[in-house]
């Protein structure tokens, strides 16, 4: 019996569009690893009981974006190398960037100023990735809501280029010094899969909490969700000696 249901036929988004979200999700996921071939044009067209044409369209896809490359007698290999991004504390990701000495890459989903009891507050939603071999992979979207009785004019700042952290620190003189998180399994958004692509299972890590500064005000409500790509690494305290865990979603 063939394997329909991955794929939508409804119409609204084409089925070589759907394969291609899904395989690139599979590669990005390490499902695929780099340098081993894909199924082929035979063996996704039965599965997913769509044409070969369909297939191979969504393949010139991948193509195209250097995730793979058809070798003639061994098929479609993956040629895409994920990048790691393993997270020992929670601090900017424009400075962890520089650290590990990558690109950062961020684009704004969303950005509004809402209203509460205490006052006026910038709430944005911002996709932030690397820039790899001229591709970028995202690596975690996070939401940030910030006073803007704390910091007046906040929103006049582009966050596309800026680093909210750089901001804190420089136009306001106030730096985060720590952090309160408490990691859960969130659902998988639509904005997750625009960004992180086809996405197994029923959720991804998210790392949400409180930011505060050294008088231990509280300067931001903060959460993370992280790629499938990413390893979360926790160090915690046992008998005075930090031990390490690897968190690989």
């Amino acid at each position: 019996m063939r394997e329909r249901q991955a794929l939508d036929g409804s119409g609204h988004i084409p089925l070589y569009v759907q394969l291609y979200q899904i395989l690139k999700g599979k590669i990005h996921g390490n499902i695929h690893a780099p340098g081993e071939a894909i199924p082929s044009e035979t063996v996704l067209a039965e599965k997913y009981g769509i044409t070969r044409g369909t297939v191979r369209h969504a393949i010139s896809l991948l193509v195209a974006e250097g995730l793979v490359k058809q070798v003639r007698g061994k098929g479609t290999i993956v040629t895409y190398t994920p990048i790691t991004y393993s997270v020992w504390n929670f601090s900017g990701f424009t400075e962890y960037a520089d650290q590990v000495g990558r690109k950062p890459v961020t684009r704004l989903v969303e950005k509004e100023i809402i209203e509460r009891p205490t006052g006026s507050f910038l709430r944005m939603v911002r996709a932030r990735g690397f820039e790899h071999l001229d591709r970028v992979q995202y690596m975690n979207i996070d939401e940030s809501v910030v006073s803007l009785t704390q910091f007046p004019g906040l929103d006049r700042f582009d966050f596309e280029t800026e680093s909210l952290y750089r901001v804190f620190r420089d136009e306001y003189r106030i730096p985060p010094v720590r952090t309160e998180l408490g990691l859960a399994v969130s659902p998988v958004t639509e904005i997750a899969r625009k960004y992180f692509g086809a996405i197994d299972g029923p959720g991804l890590l998210c790392a949400s909490g409180k930011v505060f500064d050294a008088d231990d005000r509280m300067i931001e409500e903060t959460s993370v969700l992280y790629s499938p790509a990413v390893s979360l690494n926790v160090v915690a305290m046992m008998n005075g000696r930090p031990v390490a865990k690897d968190i690989d979603e």
